[in-house]
């Protein structure tokens, strides 16, 4: 998954340099890897704070009240983390922050796309499989899980027209294709 990173950070560079974009990841843990090494890509530029919106001392009152550690660092860099670990007044902080424009990307489980009304511009899917404890092994998502996530881009009421990039591994990529 970690070899996903730098495509996700491609695609937010290319297709969404300064609007909402969302990348979904297969777990909670996925959350915290990802955002980390977008901030590692981002840290090499010359704006590392260009996914934050809004004032720094601003965004620095909003931090005290974060209960969740890497949440906190995150979201010092304009990113944001949404699953069901954090603690509700943390999530809907989180929810605020993007829908209103003051963090730019936002990395969540696959249980956003069904939750929570959140548009954006761009939608990465970091990878159509997830860890199913029961069988204990990788197993695809269901599509129609997939097609919920890439719907959240380019909403009619919040946009004109979205992107929607989906990072699978080879053997997987002409399933994809031939989907309308």
């Amino acid at each position: 998954m970690a070899t996903m990173n730098r495509p996700t950070f491609q695609a937010i560079r290319t297709y969404s340099p300064c609007e909402p974009a969302i990348v979904f990841v297969s777990s909670r843990r996925q959350t915290r890897l990802t955002a980390l090494d977008l901030i590692t890509f981002v840290a090499g530029d010359d704006n590392p704070k260009q996914f934050l919106h809004l004032p720094e001392h601003e965004m620095h009152q909003i931090l005290q009240q974060i209960k969740d550690s890497n949440l906190k660092f995150c979201l010092a860099f304009g990113i944001g983390l949404h699953h069901a670990g954090l603690q509700e007044q943390d999530r809907k902080t989180v929810e605020e922050l993007f829908l209103n424009r003051k963090i730019q990307v936002l990395i969540a489980t696959a249980t956003l796309a069904w939750g929570v009304n959140l548009p954006a511009h761009l939608v990465v899917i970091k990878g159509t499989e997830y860890f199913d404890g029961k069988v204990k092994k990788y197993v695809d998502m269901p599509i129609t899980d997939v097609l919920q996530m890439m719907g959240r881009a380019g909403r009619p009421q919040f946009d004109n027209e979205g992107v929607a990039v989906v990072l699978v591994h080879d053997e997987k990529k002409n399933f994809y294709k031939k989907k309308p």
